[in-house]
């Protein structure tokens, strides 16, 4: 009948409080998610912790965790500054390249730019087609019943991430706010940077290795955005803007960025 709970006086002390807070889920939620148990860190801090229970079943650790799609797509544009908090309204179908489409009829996409970048949550869902960022990072198909997301890890998913229109769009929006906010200094964009998608300063080494690929990624050259984003770009030369937008996408591939730790 299956695996036998790790922590029984837990589970009925967390059913006894359903049943006190009125049956409500959303105080479940909040007990859970403002207690300690569920703000610790991934990290393997505890060595004698990490012997006696090795697969946590005790919970004396988070376990590390990929972001869902909605999240995922909201954390992308919320770092490239581009996210649109709008409550409420119609869904939305942003822009999706040909190759996405399988039928142009059905996905009408809005005049309006500023719904473009809306929540992910508040992108349409359809039993015949498939939102491609949804499809590839596990989101559930809403035409049977679902208990519980699955994750996996193959290869579609980096391909996005890095091909993708979206993501390549996102990553020079995030290189123009990056000269916007920063200026002209390499040093400065790299630790805004930082900041924005790991929410820590970079350390010496990592400011040390992303200056070497930008002058080495300016000296190659190749496209820029610098077209899309004149205001921005125009300060610094189109070489180096392309550049930048590249460091972007690169740390929007990272574990650290798609991981919660």
């Amino acid at each position: 009948m299956g695996v036998p709970p790790s922590n029984r006086e837990l589970l009925d002390w967390l059913a006894s409080e359903f049943v006190a807070r009125g049956w409500s889920i959303k105080a479940m939620h909040r007990l859970i998610m403002t207690s300690r148990v569920y703000q610790r860190s991934s990290a393997f801090d505890s060595p004698q912790a990490a012997q006696i229970d090795p697969e946590n079943r005790l919970l004396w650790r988070m376990n590390r965790r990929r972001l869902e799609a909605e999240a995922l797509w909201d954390s992308i544009h919320s770092v490239a500054g581009t996210l649109n908090l709008k409550m409420n309204g119609r869904p939305v179908m942003p822009p999706l390249v040909a190759e996405e489409l399988t039928n142009k009829s059905e996905w009408v996409v809005p005049a309006d730019p500023a719904d473009h970048t809306r929540r992910g949550i508040y992108i349409i869902v359809r039993r015949n087609f498939r939102f491609p960022l949804f499809d590839v990072f596990d989101a559930p198909v809403n035409a049977i019943s679902c208990g519980g997301r699955e994750v996996s890890t193959v290869a579609p998913q980096a391909l996005w991430l890095l091909n993708n229109r979206t993501a390549f769009d996102q990553s020079r929006h995030l290189a123009a706010r990056l000269v916007r906010e920063a200026g002209k200094e390499p040093s400065a964009w790299i630790e805004r940077l930082w900041r924005l998608a790991y929410g820590r300063v970079p350390t010496a080494e990592e400011v040390k290795e992303a200056t070497a690929l930008l002058s080495a990624l300016e000296t190659a050259g190749g496209e820029t955005g610098a077209d899309a984003l004149p205001k921005a770009f125009a300060e610094i030369g189109v070489a180096r803007a392309a550049a930048l937008s590249k460091l972007c996408l690169t740390v929007l591939n990272t574990n650290e960025f798609i991981y919660v730790d």
